[in-house]
């Protein structure tokens, strides 16, 4: 008598671990290679320079500072997978209102006006999330019908370039001709007490969840609409405060609609550089502060190099279309993998 068959066992392979090293590239891989990016140009436009001192800095970080901030707003509503279309009328709105208001006035007033203009930003910004959920219309539309109502109420507030603030609000936010500590202050601290605890939090976290996969979120428990507004909110206070910062730098107000369409337009493009997808769900805020800082050289490098610095957005659209690129390579490659 034959002995049976010996039974088929089925076997499935475990998954390689990965090591320390792949785990870092993976996660901020990109972020480092912004960084490096933006370390050579650096010293590429201190080689222009005949000195490279504290006023080249200062104006590199004050220069800088708006865009930065600008970026991390609209990148906190693309982490859900959201898109905030009002993020430079939000800018060009606060700019005016404290403009309007600090005209004349001391630095405890201004520091007060200043309060308030961020606490009406994230009011309005609140706004715009809420009716969106409430309604059910899309964010994108929401948001675009904002992008024109604010600049149109900034210019009914101040009518025309004009407005002014405090000698000393100005050195307090941006530093004077030779100081750039207030202004990298302006942005580093922000961050470390508002973004960075945010994310690790489980707020933070069902604001990627929902711009992973908004279905699944809900079955896990997260309440996307009220994650949605809180989204809009904390743009909202990035946003005024971007708009406190134009103040000061500019020491005016200016309620040029084209001004809010500019940062819009190159928040995208920090955003999209600095590693956050379009998509949501991923990414994070230091590599879109480190890529604004990267589009605010370009013009300068340009200049120095005897080329017109209006073509400097040409040059940031053919950037943003090859990171774009690539960036879909690499999910498709991630997708196949």
């Amino acid at each position: 008598m034959s002995a049976p068959p010996p039974a088929l066992v089925s076997t499935t392979s475990l998954p390689t671990p990965s090591t320390p090293l792949q785990r870092f590239r993976e996660r901020y891989g990109w972020v480092v290679a912004i960084a490096v990016l933006l370390i050579v140009l650096l010293f590429w436009r201190a080689s222009q320079l005949p000195v490279f001192g504290g006023f080249a800095v200062r104006t590199i970080t004050a220069g800088s500072l708006s865009l930065a901030l600008v970026a991390v707003a609209l990148g906190v509503v693309v982490i859900t997978g959201g898109f905030n279309f009002a993020v430079g009328s939000m800018v060009v709105f606060i700019n005016c209102f404290s403009a309007w208001l600090m005209e004349g006035q001391g630095l405890v007033a201004c520091l007060l006006i200043a309060v308030l203009s961020i606490g009406l930003a994230v009011a309005v910004s609140a706004l715009m999330g809420w009716i969106s959920v409430i309604s059910g219309v899309p964010d994108i539309v929401v948001t675009l019908a904002m992008s024109f109502i604010l600049p149109g109420v900034a210019l009914l507030i101040l009518g025309g370039p004009g407005g002014g603030t405090s000698p000393e609000f100005v050195n307090l936010i941006v530093g004077d001709f030779s100081n750039p500590l207030p202004s990298l202050l302006w942005l580093i601290v922000p961050l470390l007490l508002v973004w960075f605890p945010l994310s690790r939090s489980r707020y933070g976290k069902a604001l990627y969840a929902i711009g992973s996969d908004k279905q699944a979120a809900f079955l896990a428990g997260v309440n996307v609409g009220r994650t949605r507004v809180l989204a809009y909110a904390v743009s909202g206070f990035f946003c005024g405060l971007a708009g406190i910062v134009t103040t000061a730098y500019t020491a005016s107000g200016e309620p040029r609609a084209s001004i809010g369409l500019g940062l819009l337009l190159s928040a995208v493009a920090a955003v999209v550089l600095g590693g956050i997808a379009l998509q949501g769900g991923t990414g994070g805020m230091i590599g879109p502060v480190l890529a604004a800082f990267i589009l605010s050289l370009i013009p300068a490098l340009m200049l120095g190099l005897g080329i017109d610095p209006n073509t400097a957005e040409t040059v940031r659209g053919v950037i943003l279309i090859i990171v774009v690129l690539i960036g879909g390579w690499l999910q498709t490659r991630r997708r196949v993998s």
